[in-house]
């Protein structure tokens, strides 16, 4: 469905799969339709990996999908992980300051964030690939032993960039790094209100807040308007990052990730 699911897939499946990512970067899952081109690639499909989380456009998109390949495996790489709620994120809980719009009955479908849920994920596409096509099996599980390996070190990597820093919030626009807070110690705090823009007394409360908890760290997505967290950031003269929770380049992203925030931290 999305772009941080490529790279697993990719690497344990490697020369034996042609993969298909249905929501481009850079383009946001909330409103994306599959387009024409891709229904076809659908349509000729061996497996579907789906998030599995609650994700828009999966909530929107698999009934479709389904029924233009039933002979298609449709694989939930959410299997076995814990999708918790925005306000279950982070040590001090959320108050409704900090909630936003999610897609599936209040959770977060971020899941992917936290890199310690995408090794289950990388052993649910084992599986998978595996039940599909037995006689690889051998490279399949050699595959996911060197991709492990690498995870393992990034889990390490981000780990040690930014444990001097647990306790430490940092602001968002759309609330896709909660589970990503969570794996490393730090806290979200989102300006998105409802799914929407927020107010002007959302937008000062959050101001008044940034100011008391010396919250110094911006985070905005490419796929959103970040006008609200921008106008934030100059308030409270913090620094803007730009991430982007949907980039293919899983492993790099999370450690570039880290690396800035950790700049960022350390200047303010």
């Amino acid at each position: 469905s999305i772009g941080p699911q490529k790279e697993v897939v990719e690497r344990i499946a490697k020369e034996d799969a042609e993969i298909v990512v249905m929501v481009p970067e850079n383009m946001e899952p909330h409103t994306y339709s599959p387009t024409p081109n891709q229904m076809m690639k659908v349509a000729e499909a061996d497996i579907y990996f789906e998030m599995g989380s609650g994700i828009e456009f999966e909530l929107r998109n698999m009934d479709t999908i389904r029924e233009t390949n039933r002979q298609m495996d449709v694989v939930d790489m959410s299997s076995g992980i814990e999708i918790v709620s925005l306000e279950d994120h982070g040590p001090g809980r959320f108050d409704i300051s900090n909630r936003s719009g999610t897609e599936r009955d209040g959770t977060d479908p971020h899941i992917w964030m936290d890199p310690y849920s995408m090794a289950r994920m990388a052993d649910n596409v084992l599986e998978a690939l595996i039940a599909r096509d037995p006689e690889n099996e051998e490279i399949y599980r050699a595959n996911h032993g060197s991709y492990m390996e690498e995870l393992n070190a990034t889990i390490e990597h981000v780990s040690s960039v930014l444990d001097e820093f647990r306790g430490r919030s940092f602001l968002t626009y759309h609330p896709s790094f909660g589970y990503f807070a969570d794996a490393f110690g730090l806290i979200q705090v989102s300006v998105q209100e409802e799914g929407g823009e927020p107010g002007p007394q959302t937008v000062s409360a959050l101001i008044d807040r940034a100011r008391k908890e010396n919250i110094t760290v911006v985070l905005v997505e490419p796929q959103f308007d970040s006008s609200s967290a921008r106008k934030i950031a100059d308030a409270i003269d913090g620094k803007v990052l730009t991430a982007d929770p949907l980039a293919s380049d899983y492993m790099n992203n999370l450690r570039t990730l880290a690396e800035n925030l950790e700049e960022a931290f350390n200047d303010g």
